[in-house]
């Protein structure tokens, strides 16, 4: 039955995955009408079931169970899509479905094929590398159902409702609006940038605040100086810190017990590179009239981006956050706070203690202490400010590594707190935040994974090229498949929705898949070192390079340049198979991969290369200098290592198991007539046929070579691998019957 279940999330998942992409009209409601038509496409893709099952030759008890757990496992998801377009609600069910009953098969194979402990053991860790990598699916996939699907978004604040507040306010008394405390934190800053940030800030359309700017350790005085008397000028608050702990959350935490003035309601923090717009505090504040908002998030922005292609795919890479994300994210208020850009209400703050110096993403880890003790965020659409980005790419692995870091150290400090259960009086979090950051934070161990499968490929091509075929005949579809099932995902996340959301061109959404799968190993290296470490070298993200030689970006970027290269090495074994299936599948699940880890030093190249102002060209300098030592430092070498170590050990266990006493997969086709009718006449033989040919192991086989001469062809029938991506269609492939 598990296999019948398995070719019903065949059968719809695709489908329903194509069909929310198509351009539809969205209603503005989600009423009974909505839920009318949720249920309609449901029951049609019941009857597609229904139709192919029957056609297929399945009896019809089968056909019935299929059709039946199709239409409850879509009705489970009702309450939680009520806003989804059908065709939204469709397609995350039916990609839910295919991917539990797709692991609910290969789990209830791998514990009955006869493997052996050790064999049996490492069947289930392949099991649960396939359970965790469908969790991430489910992630991206929701977002992307609710970027795609939304036919009316509750919590939203768009651009209109930003002007019309702005107007508000404006008709408000001065003494009636709460008095703002902007903290600007700096640290080695160039000072011509903090000047022109704090002289803009100054400039705000808003009758009651101050602004701090507080200067958090930097050593060199020329850096520090010039802006405290510029300060002292203009009537704006200025402290130097020296020697103080806790990096920018100690500063912060300084200026708001020590600098901030008493009649203060709502604290901002701005970064020191960012030209703020004046209707800044016009817009937002008035949205703290709700007594239980404690804080809110503008988009982060960035500026001289659009004349430089390394900067435009880097910023649309940024854009898919604030576009796709953050939005989704606060449909559940479970938006997060980013650093800059934002607004906290100081009752708030000082209710949960402050920011927390343990962390070094003391943003976000704030932002879920506030929704954990019962207040509200929101995030506004409209852009408000514009900083700078890592002009260096060394500089943007820098930031990806604190940013993964940081996460992880929120979800092994929070974990608890995370996990489903009731709401207490410690612990106010509804369901939906809780998933909101629980998968935020599991999505960064995506790259890690996909580092483990990726090994496992190149292990594959040794295989290959030795003569043997032994691992596609022995693990699953879902294993070998992981890596592109990944790739199209990120694929669809960059392509469809940047497109959608942000208006980026095909070749600068495909450029910004690309920056994030660059950064790939520094971030699985941190997902790794943020679960065993308790606190990491603060990595400041500085805004200023100097022009490096290619020889500098291949060794800037070694490791990446290693994996492509033994990447491309696979290729080049896998296509000396060419007379086999297996040989050209495998080359073509290793391109994309492989591209991803050589953008990394083309990244790191283009990004020296590119002709900026004198200003960014002038920070770009002093940012290489200062960022590439704590970039180059760290364990990536052993990362690698451990990531290859584990594949290969899994490898070895998997194509070590034993050939005979083994159980073969349920067949996903239906039997003949006869068979499911024996005869006394011709009973089945219990006595296992001496064929050498390779038996299956605990894993489906992904693609069945053909049969040598000295071979006979066995069944060997494949499953199916989870529809982690929407857009991936799983196929079931079979080795020719006698």
């Amino acid at each position: 039955m598990l296999a019948v279940l398995l070719l019903a999330g065949i059968v719809t998942a695709p489908l329903s995955s194509l069909l929310i992409f198509l351009p539809s009209r969205r209603t503005g409601a989600a009423g009974a009408t909505a839920a009318l038509r949720r249920v309609l496409l449901t029951a049609a893709f019941a009857g597609l079931v229904y139709a192919v099952l029957t056609l297929l030759g399945f009896r019809p008890a089968q056909v019935v169970g299929a059709v039946l757990a199709y239409l409850v496992a879509s009705a489970v998801w009702f309450p939680f899509t009520a806003r989804w377009t059908a065709r939204a609600h469709v397609a995350w069910a039916s990609s839910v479905f295919l991917f539990v009953s797709y692991l609910l098969f290969v789990t209830s194979w791998t514990l009955g094929s006869g493997l052996g402990a050790w064999g049996t053991a490492a069947g289930l860790l392949l099991c649960f590398f396939e359970l965790i990598a469908g969790l991430l699916g489910a992630a991206y996939l929701w977002e992307l159902c609710d970027a795609l699907g939304s036919q009316v978004w509750r919590r939203r604040v768009p651009v209109d409702r930003s002007v019309q507040l702005a107007r508000q306010s404006r008709a408000r008394t001065a003494s009636s609006l709460p008095f703002v405390s902007l903290h600007v934190p700096a640290h080695n800053e160039p000072p011509e940038m903090v000047i022109d940030t704090l002289r803009r800030m100054t400039r705000i359309d808003y009758p009651r605040f101050e602004v701090i700017a507080i200067d958090d350790n930097t050593g060199d005085e020329a850096l520090w100086r010039p802006v405290e008397a510029w300060c002292a000028r203009n009537d704006v608050k200025f402290f130097h810190l020296a020697g103080w702990p806790g990096y920018k959350s100690g500063a912060l935490n300084y200026a708001f017990g020590e600098l901030i003035d008493p009649a203060a309601e709502i604290i901002g923090v701005v970064d020191s590179d960012y030209r703020i717009d004046a209707g800044f505090l016009r817009r937002c504040v008035p949205l703290f009239d709700d007594p239980s908002i404690g804080f809110i998030q503008a988009p982060q922005d960035y500026r001289d981006w659009h004349t430089v292609p390394y900067l435009r795919r880097l910023y649309y890479s940024y854009r898919y956050f604030f576009a796709v994300s953050q939005p989704s994210r606060n449909e559940r208020d479970g938006a997060i706070f980013a650093g800059t850009m934002g607004l906290i209400r100081r009752e708030a703050l000082r209710a949960v203690g402050g920011w927390d110096e343990w962390c070094i993403t003391e943003d976000a880890e704030l932002s879920l202490r506030l929704l954990r003790a019962g207040w509200s965020g929101l995030h506004v659409d409209a852009s408000m400010g514009r900083g700078v980005m890592p002009l260096t790419f060394e500089a943007l692995k820098s930031q990806r590594y604190r940013w993964c870091f940081g996460g992880i150290q929120v979800l092994r400090m929070h974990f608890r707190s995370l996990l489903p259960g009731p709401r207490t009086a410690h612990n106010r979090l509804s369901l939906g935040q809780r998933w909101a950051y629980l998968s935020g934070a599991l999505q960064w161990y995506g790259d890690l994974l996909g580092l483990i499968f990726y090994v496992f490929l190149l292990c594959g091509a040794v295989n290959l090229a030795l003569g043997g075929d032994q691992l596609f005949r022995r693990l699953s579809a879902f294993l070998v498949a992981a890596v592109p099932v990944l790739i199209v995902l990120g694929l669809l996340r960059a392509v469809a929705l940047l497109r959608r959301e942000t208006g980026a061109t095909w070749r600068d959404a495909v450029g910004a898949f690309f920056i994030w799968q660059s950064t790939a190993l520094v971030v699985a290296r941190a997902s790794v070192q943020g679960l065993f470490a308790r606190r990491a070298e603060f990595l400041r993200t500085p805004k200023t390079g100097e022009r490096e030689s290619l020889g500098q970006a291949l060794r800037a970027n070694w490791a990446e340049t290693l994996l492509a290269a033994l990447g491309l090495a696979g290729i080049v074994m896998s296509l000396t198979r060419w007379d086999t299936s297996s040989g050209p599948l495998l080359a073509g699940l290793l391109v994309v991969p492989t591209l991803g880890l050589a953008a990394a030093p083309y990244y790191s190249r283009a990004a020296q290369r590119a002709m900026l102002p004198p200003e960014l060209a002038a920070r770009r300098r002093s940012e290489w200098q200062r960022d590439r030592r704590a970039v180059l430092a760290g364990t990536t070498a052993g990362l690698t290592l451990a990531a290859a170590g584990v594949a290969v050990a899994l490898l070895v266990t998997v194509l070590t198991a034993p050939s005979t006493g083994l159980v073969s997969p349920p067949d996903l086709r239906p039997a003949p007539a006869d068979s499911r009718a024996p005869t006394h006449k011709n009973p089945p033989s219990p006595v296992p046929s001496p064929s050498p040919s390779p038996a299956p192991s605990s894993e489906t086989p992904a693609v069945s070579a053909s049969p040598t001469p000295s071979e006979s062809p066995s069944p060997k029938p494949s499953s199916a691998p989870p529809a982690s991506s929407p857009s991936v269609s799983p196929t079931v492939t079979n080795t020719p019957r006698n």
